[in-house]
């Protein structure tokens, strides 16, 4: 694996190796803990649908107490699936699937993933339903490509990945239909077995052109039959994996 630039802490500029000082803001730089590397991963985005709105109706520590519970449990299916929850944003998560450990079915286990967390938060909602009187739904976003992951900058503030790619999965979530989940092309392609809808073109943010996705519906044999042979690493617990056709 390729060693990938230092990025400077204080503005964010991709710095070469063995950097002292950055070379746009002149901030003292320091070799991460973790060097960097670069990684083929795909990153998974979730974002609560309307979430000032359900403080405005419900309270900061009502919605505070909501989202524990859905991150701990969408946390639980990330690590089931073999990724790794990046950082909580506030009203969802972002995860990586690839990194640290790298794995090939990287894209294969993010939709295992994103279905689940999906299926997690639709209980979460009946839930929520019941005792609040509220809808509570999570839109999901996927991308697939290569990412800047380890320590980043001169302080270490835990493993992360950074680049395109990572801002590019954030966007299409921004999109993504509630209760749903949203696939690049690029993750799109590793999934060839998947139960996908129609292309379409996305309007994101930062992009001049049109974006091309493909909405996630379900998993096909092909893709349980690769999953399952990596049983040796991520338990196999079928009351996760859901959708099949």
């Amino acid at each position: 694996m390729t060693p990938a630039a230092l990025v400077c802490a204080s503005c964010g500029t991709e710095l070469p190796p063995n950097s002292k000082f950055c070379n746009e803001c002149g901030a003292a730089v320091a070799s991460a803990t973790t060097p960097a590397e670069y990684k083929q991963v795909t990153v998974l985005f979730a974002d609560v649908v309307q979430s000032m709105d359900i403080a405005a109706a419900l309270g900061a520590e009502r919605l505070r107490e909501i989202m524990a519970e859905l991150v701990d449990r969408s946390s639980a299916v990330v690590q089931r699936f073999g990724g790794t929850v990046d950082k909580f944003t506030g009203d969802g998560i972002m995860a990586v699937f690839g990194a640290p450990v790298a794995l090939e079915d990287h894209a294969i286990r993010a939709c295992l993933g994103a279905l689940g967390i999906q299926d997690e938060t639709a209980r979460l909602a009946a839930e929520v339903k019941d005792r609040d009187g509220i809808d509570l739904q999570l839109r999901v976003g996927l991308n697939s490509g290569q990412v800047i992951a380890g320590e980043i900058g001169s302080v270490a503030l835990g493993y992360t990945a950074v680049g395109e790619q990572v801002g590019l999965a954030q966007r299409i979530e921004s999109v993504a239909p509630p209760g749903g989940v949203i696939l690049s092309e690029s993750t799109a392609r590793l999934v060839e077995g998947a139960v996908l809808g129609e292309p379409e073109l996305l309007r994101v943010k930062g992009s001049e052109e049109p974006v091309p996705a493909r909405r996630l519906l379900g998993m096909g044999e092909r893709d349980r039959a690769a999953w399952r042979a990596e049983s040796n690493l991520v338990p196999n617990d079928p009351a996760m994996i859901s959708r099949w056709p």
